[in-house]
C-alpha cells in the first residue's frame, strides 16, 4: 500500500511542480506533451521510491540495490529541460540526508551547498518583484524538501543501519560522489551557471 502512496506522491508532486513552473515563468505557455512528460517522470520516480522502500523494509538486499539503481537512472528524467537547474540542489541535499554512514561535516556541507544553490536558482530565474520572488522561494524550498526526501530513499545505503560494508568510509563516499560530480558539472555546463 505504501508503494501506491509513493506513486500518488510522485504524480501529485509533478502536478504541483508544473503549477509552480507556470507561477515563476515569465512566459507561461506550456504544452500538454511537456506536462504529460513531467507527470510521467515524477510518477515513475514515486514508483521506484516505493519499490525501493518496500525492498529495504523486507530486507531483500538485491532487490533494494536493483530498485535503487533503476530509480536513480530513471530519476535523472526529473532533471531534463528546465529541471536541470534542480539537480545541483536536490542530489547534494538528498546525499546529505540519506548517507548517515558518511562524515557529518560532509553531509552538512552538501546540504549547505544545496540550500545556497536553491536560493541562487530562484533569485536568478524570478524577475517579477520582491513579493513574487519571496513566494517563489518559499514554494521552491517546499518542492526541494519533497524531492530531496524521495531521492534520499534511493540514495540511502542498501545495507541495514549499523552494518558494515567492508569499505572505508572515504571509499564509499568517493564511489558515489565522483560520478555525481561529473554529472553535476555537466548539468551546470548545460544550464550555463
Amino acid at each position: 500500500m505504501r508503494v501506491v502512496g509513493f506513486v500518488l506522491l510522485g504524480l501529485g508532486y509533478g502536478a504541483l511542480l508544473r503549477g509552480w513552473m507556470r507561477f515563476v515563468s515569465s512566459e507561461p505557455e506550456f504544452s500538454w506533451a511537456g506536462t504529460s512528460a513531467i507527470l510521467v517522470v515524477f510518477t515513475i520516480l514515486g514508483l521506484t521510491v516505493g519499490l525501493t522502500d518496500l525492498a529495504r523494509r523486507r530486507g531483500a538486499r538485491r532487490w533494494t540495490v536493483a530498485a535503487r539503481v533503476v530509480g536513480m537512472v530513471l530519476g535523472l528524467g526529473c532533471f531534463m529541460a528546465a529541471g536541470a537547474a534542480m539537480f545541483p540542489t536536490i542530489i547534494p541535499a538528498a546525499l546529505g540526508v540519506a548517507r548517515r554512514d558518511w562524515w557529518r561535516w560532509l553531509r552538512v556541507l552538501l546540504i549547505a551547498w544545496a540550500v545556497g544553490f536553491g536560493v541562487y536558482v530562484v533569485l536568478d530565474a524570478d524577475d517579477h518583484g520582491v513579493m513574487h520572488t519571496a513566494v517563489a522561494l518559499v514554494l521552491y524550498a517546499g518542492f526541494c524538501c519533497v524531492e530531496t526526501a524521495m531521492f534520499a530513499v534511493l540514495l540511502a545505503p542498501s545495507l541495514p543501519p549499523g552494518s558494515v560494508s567492508g569499505r572505508p568510509r572515504w571509499v564509499r563516499a568517493l564511489l558515489i560522489l565522483l560520478p555525481l560530480l561529473v554529472v553535476g558539472l555537466g548539468v551546470l555546463a548545460i544550464v550555463g551557471v
